[in-house]
Order: structure tokens, then C-alpha cells, then sequence
């Protein structure tokens, strides 16, 4: 379990993706200048919905019934109310086109798309099948998303549906990814909770007797 803690590996390549976080942003600052000043206001407004939703599943969640608090469930659900209504307020002002949501969109696709090349070059805890799947989707994910802001401003419908796909294929290809680094296949759908819980904030090891405990931060 200690060396799930503190896998360098881990912490060498969450280090890499923070700097390439910070280099990708400043180069959509330089270039797409509306576009950025609509993000500083539009993302923390989405990780305060993100974060409103998972307050409210962690409600419900059977394994937190005994530790259930009724203060952080209302506050999930104020979260969630009120950053959809800033959203709703600052989207539907008219310098806020569909180009520029594309634009939001793909920011943070091509920041995915780094991550996985990274997470399948330097996390050797992973199977190598998937190592290598990751990065090719990285790879791809990079490629469309810089088509996608080639064509900003044509092709709305193509882009949208070239996004919403390449972000389907990112999920399911990095739940294949965690998901090897305990012997656990995507096939099985069930196996999908996991990744659920794989990326919140749960800890999850294999005990001596070879069972999958899933411990709570």
C-alpha cells in the first residue's frame, strides 16, 4: 500500500502535466485572446458543478452511509445551482459564440491528450498494452483537437462531434489504463466503478490475501 502512496513515477509524471498545464495555457492566452478571458471566469465555474456532483453522489454513495453529512449534501447541491446559473449568465452573452465554446472545449482536450502520453511514457505500473494505447489516444486526442482549432470557425458540427468522440475514447482508454495497474479489464463493465473511484478521492490497493480494498482518504 505504501508504494501506491508514494509511487515516484506518479509524482514525477503529475509534475510534468502541471508544467505542460501552465505551457499550454499561456500559448492559448497569446492566441486566442477572448477565448482566455472567458475561461478564467468559465472553468472554476465548472469545477464548482463537478464538485456540487460529486457532494451529492458522495451522499448517496452506500459506502458512506454512516459518515453521510446533510451540510456538505445541501452544499453540493447549492454548488451545483449556482455555478449553472453564472455559466447559463456568462454563455448566453453575445460575444460568447460557438467558436469560442469550442475553443473552452478543446483547451483542456489537448491538455488531456499530453496527459495520457505522459501517465503511458513514465507510470510503468501499468500494463505496456495499455501504456501504449494511451499514448497513441494522446497522440490522436493532440491531432484532432488542433484540426479542431485549425477549423475554429467552419465546421461547427464536425468539431463538436470530433471532440465529444475523442472525449469518450480519453475515458474509456485511461480506465483501461488504471484499471491494469490491479489486473482489471474494461470488458467488465462493473470494473468501471472502480475507475470511478480510482479517480476520486479513494485509495485502492491489493491486501496480502490478494483482495481489492478501496479505502477512503
Amino acid at each position: 500500500m505504501s508504494l501506491d502512496l508514494i509511487n515516484k513515477n506518479k509524482i514525477k509524471a503529475d509534475d510534468y502535466i502541471s508544467v505542460t498545464i501552465v505551457i499550454i495555457f499561456v500559448l492559448f492566452a497569446v492566441f486566442f485572446h477572448l477565448e482566455v478571458l472567458v475561461s478564467i471566469i468559465v472553468y472554476p465555474f465548472v469545477s464548482l458543478a463537478v464538485y456540487g456532483v460529486l457532494k451529492i453522489i458522495e451522499f448517496f454513495n452506500k459506502r458512506n452511509a454512516r459518515e453521510r453529512n446533510p451540510i456538505k449534501f445541501l452544499f453540493g447541491i447549492v454548488s451545483l445551482i449556482v455555478s449553472i446559473l453564472f455559466l447559463w449568465f456568462i454563455l448566453i452573452q453575445p460575444n460568447v459564440t460557438p467558436h469560442v465554446l469550442i475553443g473552452l472545449i478543446s483547451l483542456p482536450m489537448i491538455i488531456v491528450g499530453f496527459a495520457g502520453i505522459i501517465k503511458g511514457s513514465i507510470i510503468d505500473i501499468y500494463s505496456k498494452k495499455h501504456r501504449l494505447m494511451t499514448i497513441i489516444v494522446g497522440i490522436i486526442t493532440i491531432l484532432i483537437t488542433l484540426l479542431v482549432f485549425a477549423n475554429l470557425m467552419n465546421n461547427l458540427v464536425f468539431n463538436i462531434v470530433a471532440l465529444s468522440l475523442t472525449f469518450l475514447f480519453n475515458i474509456l482508454s485511461r480506465a483501461a489504463l488504471y484499471l491494469s495497474e490491479f489486473g482489471l479489464s474494461i470488458v467488465h463493465i462493473r470494473n468501471f466503478k472502480i475507475f470511478l473511484y480510482i479517480i476520486s478521492d479513494y485509495l485502492i490497493y491489493i491486501d496480502r490475501n490478494g483482495n481489492l480494498v478501496l479505502s477512503k482518504l
